[in-house]
């Protein structure tokens, strides 16, 4: 886990430069001083010490208010009738959420870490609503990576994120290019075109 933490480090500041650089619009926050919990899985602060927030044109990830203090995760929503268990909000798309109204959304389809499993997954949100009145059914559960640091290491700072715009948002989405202006013929996904800038994706 330190090999991946070490690189996830790396690249964020890495990424933070060359956004500094060329000004595509992505937002780099730094994390903060956190105190482990029990309950939250491992990696989890270890993770958002480094990174605060990402936001792109396509995802947005963040630091989950919950375990911001032990009050905080304590007060947290707990439903029982949740058929995937408990877990916190990590990220979401926002491929879904018009440019105008993302102030006033939250965003579209989030992206879970599961606190009893550690695993990080995204689920439609129809399905999920079957599976809620349906428990038994078998739905499409799209298990991303087995841990947070995996995930950030690898979909979110990683060679693996078209994969996951693919999975999530459908295939074609990544190949959307800007059609004018001073990125016209570069990728209209603010994120996947620093990854390319960092030599990250190819």
């Amino acid at each position: 886990m330190a090999a991946k933490l070490d690189r996830i480090r790396t690249r964020f500041e890495r990424l933070r430069e060359l956004e500094a650089e060329h000004g595509f619009g992505v937002v780099l926050v730094d994390g903060a001083a956190l105190e482990p919990l029990p309950g939250v899985p491992e990696g989890t602060f270890e993770v958002f010490r480094i990174i605060g927030k990402i936001e792109g044109s396509n995802f947005r990830f963040e630091q989950p208010a919950e375990i911001g203090s032990a009050a905080a995760f304590q007060a947290r929503p707990d439903n029982p009738h949740d058929p995937l268990g408990p877990a916190l909000s990590i990220g979401c798309e926002l491929h879904s959420v018009p440019p105008r109204l993302r102030d006033e959304i939250d965003g579209g389809e989030g992206i879970s870490l599961d606190l009893e499993e550690g695993d990080v997954y995204h689920i439609d949100p129809d399905d999920y609503v079957f599976l809620y009145e349906h428990p038994d059914e078998d739905v499409d559960i799209h298990v991303l990576a087995p841990d947070i640091v995996t995930f950030f290491d690898e979909y979110v700072l990683g060679e693996k994120y078209p994969q996951m715009v693919d999975t999530i948002l459908g295939p074609g989405v990544r190949e959307q290019r800007v059609r004018k202006g001073r990125f016209q013929g570069q990728y209209a996904d603010t994120w996947l075109r620093l990854l390319v800038t960092a030599g990250i994706v190819s």
